[in-house]
C-alpha cells in the first residue's frame, strides 16, 4: 500500500505546476545538437586525441556539442543502436538520482565536508549555465568534454545523458507533499527504515514517468527535425541558461504563483493516507507524540499549541502573544506557501491590533534553505513582516506533527488548538470567530 502511495504522490509531483521551469530544458536538452555531430562525420583528421562528441550524446544522433572526430564516423552505424534510444532515460534517470540523493543525504555531506549548505544548488546553476554556454559554442563544450574524455571510453557515450540529469537534479526543487515530506524528514533524523526506503524508490519512479514523457518528446522532435539541429541546439542552450540565471534570482517562483495549483485535488488523497500515519517511517506514530497524533485528526481537544523552540528570529525577538495565534509551516521553496503567505500578511495587517498573532515557521524543505540568509531574502521578497521563527532541524514541524508545507495551527484564547489545515480558505472567517469570542469588538 504505501508502495502505491509513494508512486502516486511522485506521479503527481513529476505534473505539479512546479516542475514547469525544469520541461523546456528537458525537452530541449533531448532535442538538440545533431548538428556537429553530423559535420564530425565528414573530417578526415587523423588526431585520435580529440574529444568525442558521443561523451555528450542525449538522444539518438544527438549531442549535446563537441568538435568531432573520425571516432565518430567509425561509430556511425552505432548511432541508431538500442544503446543510444537508452538516453532520454538515462537524463530522467540522472536528474532523479541526483535529487533524491542530495534530499537524503545533500546536508549531511556538506556538514561533513565543512561547506555551505547553498553549494550544491550554486554548483548546480553554475554548471547548467556552463552547459547551456556550451550547447551554442561548440568550441566550449570541447572544453567541458575533455575531462570526460579522459576518464571514459570512446563507446560510453551513454554516460552523458545521465551526467546531464544530474546536474538538472543538482538545482531541481519540486513541490514536497506528504510522501517527500516524510521521506525529508526521516532523512532528517537518520531513519533510514525499509518504509522511507521504499516511498522513497517509489517516489523516484512516480516522478519519472512524466519527465521521461517529455524527454522522449524530444527525443523524437530530434529524429523528425534532422535539418534543424542547429537551432534546436542553440534553443536548447538558451533554455538551459535562462534556468540557471531563473533559478538563481528565483524567477521562475513568480510564474509558479500565478498558475493555479491543478494537482490539488489528486493530492488529496496522498493528503488523507499519509495524515494517517501510512507515510511515516513505522507503521506506529505514538512516538511522535499526543500533539501530533491529534493534528492529524480534526484539530479538536488537543491540548495547549506547544511553545515554539527556536533561537533564532525574524521580525521578532522571541515567540510573541496574543489572543489568538496562527501558527503557519512553510519553506522558501514552497510553491503553494509563497501562494498562500500574501493573504495571511494581509490577515495580520487587520486583526493584529484586534490580538491576534501570526508566527511564520521556516522548516526548510531542501538543504541550502537551513542557510539564515536564503531565509531572509524570501522572507524580503515576500513582504513579511509578522514574526518568524527558523526551525532547520525539523525540530518543531515534527512536534507540531506537520506532513506537508504550508501546515498551520490556529489556537485560541485560552492556548487551545481548534484547527488544523493548509490553504487559507476560511481562515479569516475563523480568526474572527476566535477574536469576538475573546471579546474584541472587530470592524465589519
Amino acid at each position: 500500500m504505501f508502495l502505491l502511495l509513494g508512486l502516486l504522490g511522485g506521479l503527481v509531483t513529476g505534473i505539479s505546476p512546479c516542475i514547469l521551469p525544469v520541461l523546456p530544458v528537458l525537452f530541449l536538452g533531448a532535442a538538440g545538437g545533431k548538428e556537429t555531430a553530423n559535420a564530425a562525420t565528414t573530417s578526415s583528421s587523423g588526431d585520435t586525441n580529440t574529444v568525442n562528441p558521443g561523451l555528450f550524446r542525449v538522444a539518438p544522433g544527438v549531442s549535446l556539442g563537441g568538435g568531432g572526430t573520425p571516432a565518430v564516423a567509425a561509430r556511425k552505424t552505432a548511432d541508431d543502436s538500442p544503446s543510444v534510444a537508452r538516453r532520454p532515460l538515462l537524463i530522467v534517470a540522472g536528474l532523479v538520482t541526483s535529487f533524491m540523493l542530495i534530499t537524503v543525504a545533500g546536508s549531511a555531506l556538506l556538514s561533513l565536508l565543512h561547506l555551505p549548505q547553498t553549494a550544491i544548488r550554486w554548483a548546480g546553476i553554475v554548471l547548467l549555465a556552463a552547459v547551456g554556454v556550451g550547447m551554442i559554442v561548440p568550441k566550449v563544450m570541447e572544453i567541458l568534454e575533455r575531462p570526460f574524455a579522459r576518464i571514459a571510453p570512446r563507446t560510453a557515450g551513454d554516460g552523458a545523458g545521465f551526467g546531464l540529469g544530474l546536474v538538472l537534479g543538482a538545482a531541481f526543487v519540486p513541490c514536497a507533499g506528504p510522501v517527500l515530506t516524510s521521506v525529508i524528514v526521516a532523512s532528517n533524523n537518520g531513519q533510514f527504515t525499509w518504509r522511507i526506503v521504499g516511498l522513497a524508490i517509489s517516489f523516484a519512479v512516480g516522478v519519472s514517468i512524466p519527465l521521461l514523457a517529455v524527454a522522449l518528446a524530444g527525443s523524437g522532435v530530434a529524429a523528425s527535425l534532422k535539418a534543424r539541429q542547429r537551432p534546436l541546439r542553440i534553443a536548447a542552450g538558451v533554455a538551459m541558461i535562462a534556468l540557471a540565471l531563473g533559478i538563481a534570482t528565483d524567477a521562475p517562483a513568480a510564474l509558479q504563483r500565478i498558475i493555479p495549483d491543478y494537482t490539488a485535488s489528486l493530492q488529496a488523497g496522498d493528503d488523507e493516507a499519509c495524515e494517517t500515519g501510512a507515510c511515516d517511517p513505522e507503521q506506529e506514530v505514538e512516538a511522535r507524540g499526543d500533539f501530533a497524533q491529534c493534528a492529524r485528526g480534526t484539530g479538536k481537544d488537543c491540548g495547549t499549541l506547544p511553545a515554539l523552540t527556536s533561537t533564532e528570529w525574524m521580525n521578532a525577538l522571541g515567540q510573541p502573544t496574543g489572543t489568538v495565534t496562527l501558527v503557519d509551516f512553510w519553506s522558501s521553496s514552497c510553491t503553494n506557501c509563497q501562494r498562500e503567505i500574501p493573504e495571511l500578511e494581509r490577515i495580520y495587517e487587520k486583526y493584529k491590533d484586534y490580538g491576534l498573532v501570526v508566527i511564520g515557521v521556516h522548516s526548510p524543505q531542501q538543504a541550502y534553505e537551513r542557510e539564515p540568509s536564503v531565509v531572509s531574502d524570501a522572507v524580503s521578497r515576500l513582504g513579511i513582516t509578522y514574526p518568524v521563527a527558523l526551525d532547520p532541524e525539523l525540530i518543531d514541524f515534527q512536534t507540531y506533527g506537520a506532513s506537508a508545507w504550508p501546515t498551520h495551527y490556529i489556537a485560541g484564547a485560552d492556548g487551545q488548538l481548534v484547527a488544523v489545515g493548509r490553504g487559507t480558505k476560511g481562515v479569516e472567517e475563523q480568526i474572527r470567530t476566535l477574536l469576538t469570542e475573546a471579546g474584541a469588538s472587530l470592524p465589519d
